[in-house]
């Protein structure tokens, strides 16, 4: 018996890989508003756009972003055996653009940055493997000014947004340098620590101490004196003048704190709101490349957690020049499909379903030149305006124009072609006027917001 040999067609089922996905009109409508609020505060505190290639050397990004983000790398061999990954994230590859390119940009260089990475980790709400990226750095300048300036634009993008209630958490790579060497660590479990406290609002102080003790070999004693420092509650001053006097003999640890202290007095200054801001010991970011400050934005209410994480890498850069120079860096990233999924929701964003004001008819062929000829003017006035493109029957035409919420149709019969007249019709009302041709410009442009 012979086998019916199945066709093309019945082999290819339509589906995505894991954790990539598409993205219909509705949700591309909402994800452009975003970026759209992002690009305005982005350029109105003086950044400008860079655009970097999806595919890197992989040994671009070994040993930047720490040992367990390389677990996460879309890794491979191209055709001409080279080792190459997808991009893990806009930062680094933004890093080795600057050093390529050095000659060419004037510094302080402010840029942002809005694209998409790619990371091989376990797909969850909000969290894809295919992501976004809206990522603003500030590249040459030293100063705290750089880093609590961002948190203020960052800030103002939540609000703009529409949140109301979420906070910034600031902290210190170098105070966290100093709490180890005052707990008595050894150094070389810095990382390792600072991934486990960087736990502790998700899994609590009982589980981020089993987690330092089994897994970084840290004595009891030590994370417990560690554990004790991070989880210090009160005003950010306060704590700052609480660890200062503890840890006096620890110059790294009172340099952070100074460093705390001066974006703060930065945010004081520019008239930010405390609820939005505070000083927290226990946040550690897990990107190795930190070196000073580190923040990160966190949306309070529904348990949401982070949606920016940010801080100071003045290191990076320079290794790409054989570090011969140090040229200092501070920015940060936001998470563009995390704070989408919050938006949808929360119904946060109140859009329309298109951005079509007006639908144009075709009644039939021979009036179609008629139909073109006011689509034509319509365009040019400025009116997005679609031109229906079949000639299918009027009624399917109108129930198109309903079912995507287009708020005025233009209709176009034999009997307005002979009076050189068409009728514009108010789908949201029903009403229906008839108008000579030269006088729809004039009614559209009263009627349509």
């Amino acid at each position: 018996m012979i086998k019916k040999q199945k066709t093309k067609q019945e082999l290819i089922k339509p589906q995505t890989l894991k954790g990539f996905r598409d993205f219909l009109p509705e949700e591309m409508r909402l994800r452009e508003y975003v970026i759209n609020i992002f690009k305005q505060v982005f350029e109105c505190y003086g950044y400008e756009p860079l655009e970097t290639p999806a595919l890197e050397y992989t040994n671009l990004m070994l040993g930047v972003s720490g040992g367990e983000a390389e677990k996460q790398f879309f890794r491979f061999k191209d055709k001409g055996g080279r080792d190459v990954m997808l991009k893990f994230e806009v930062m680094v590859s933004m890093c080795r653009a600057i050093a390529q390119h050095k000659d060419k940009i004037v510094f302080p260089f402010k840029r942002y940055q809005i694209q998409r990475c790619w990371r091989a980790e376990k797909p969850q709400k909000g969290r894809l493997r295919e992501f976004t990226q809206c990522d603003a750095d500030t590249i040459g300048a030293s100063s705290m000014m750089a880093d609590a300036e961002f948190i203020q634009m960052g800030i103002e993008i939540m609000k703009e947004l529409g949140f109301k209630e979420f906070i910034t958490l600031i902290n210190n790579r170098k105070f966290l340098t100093g709490l180890i060497k005052f707990a008595k660590a050894d150094p070389s479990l810095f990382y390792k620590i600072c991934m486990s406290i960087d736990k502790l609002g998700k899994i609590g102080i009982e589980n981020v101490k089993k987690e330092m003790i089994e897994k970084a070999g840290i004595p009891c004693a030590t994370a417990n004196q560690i554990l004790k420092i991070i989880s210090v509650k009160g005003e950010s001053e306060e704590l700052i003048k609480i660890f200062k006097k503890k840890m006096a003999k620890i110059p790294e640890a009172q340099e952070g704190l100074s460093e705390i202290k001066e974006i703060l007095d930065y945010l004081k200054t520019a008239g930010i709101d405390k609820k939005y801001y505070r000083f927290e010991p226990a946040i550690a970011r897990g990107l190795a490349h930190y070196t000073g400050p580190i923040w990160e934005i966190m949306v309070i209410e529904g348990g949401v957690g982070s949606v920016a994480g940010c801080g100071r890498y003045d290191n990076v850069i320079g290794d790409y020049l054989g570090g011969k120079e140090k040229i200092p860096a501070t920015g940060g990233s936001f998470g563009l499909e995390r704070i989408m999924e919050i938006l949808k929701d929360r119904k946060m964003a109140n859009l329309p379903k298109n951005y079509i004001n007006v639908l144009v008819t075709i009644f039939d062929e021979k009036l179609a030149k008629k139909s073109i000829d006011i689509t034509t003017q319509l365009r040019k006035a400025g009116i997005a305006t679609m031109l229906y493109p079949d000639t299918a029957r009027l009624d399917k035409q109108l129930k198109y124009a309903n079912s995507k919420e287009i708020p005025f149709v233009v209709i176009i019969g034999p009997e307005e072609a002979v009076k050189n007249q068409i009728t514009l019709k108010n789908m949201k009302t029903g009403e229906q006027i008839k108008l000579k041709n030269k006088e729809l410009l004039e009614k559209l442009k009263k009627i349509i917001k």
